[in-house]
């Protein structure tokens, strides 16, 4: 009797084991991924020309500045404490995230171009999979979670996913150049 018909879940142990990664091996080649794309997408935004307005930067400084102060509340630690641990101010610290701002700004306004320059169209299967997905990780009913997001949301989450897919898409022809 061979030792296939004697153990017939080896085979598929073996090849499931095979297919198996270790979290520190997906952490690894996610983030060599993601630098790959920060590179390529650094490289066309060094390569483009751009004029951007002061009221866009200041507009993204603001939002940066505000993130920042979400994410500081969220550890339990207020705007006006940090300022008091650190000697900053407001204004110090919009000037110390402004070259940062007006990066984000040229990646995005190179990255919707290429998307614009390829035809990159999201479907309306792709943003209700993008949809589902927040729904699930909000834990609400996809129907519910669909009536709360309005279609200037949904407009700007197709945009967002043909950045997401221009960037893929650079970087897969980086891969092959």
């Amino acid at each position: 009797m061979s030792s296939q018909k004697m153990f017939p879940s080896s085979i598929h142990w073996k090849s499931t084991k095979r297919n198996q990664r270790q979290p520190d091996q997906e952490k690894k080649e996610e983030q060599a991924k993601t630098e790959k794309e920060n590179a390529v997408v650094d490289k066309a935004v060094e390569n483009a020309t751009m004029e951007i307005p002061e009221a866009m930067i200041d507009t993204q400084v603001e939002n940066m500045v505000d993130d920042f102060a979400r994410r500081i509340q969220s550890q339990g630690l207020s705007m006006e404490q940090y300022m008091q641990f650190t000697g900053a101010t407001v204004d110090s610290l919009k000037e110390q995230m402004k070259p940062q701002a007006v990066k984000r700004i040229e990646s995005r306004l190179v990255l919707e171009k290429v998307a614009e320059a390829e035809n990159i169209q999201i479907s309306d299967e792709k943003l209700d999979e993008e949809l589902a997905k927040m729904a699930e990780m909000y834990k609400m009913e996809l129907d519910k979670f669909k009536e709360l997001v309005g279609e200037y949301e949904k407009e700007q989450m197709k945009k967002d996913l043909a950045v997401q897919e221009a960037v893929t898409l650079m970087a897969d022809s980086a891969k092959e150049a």
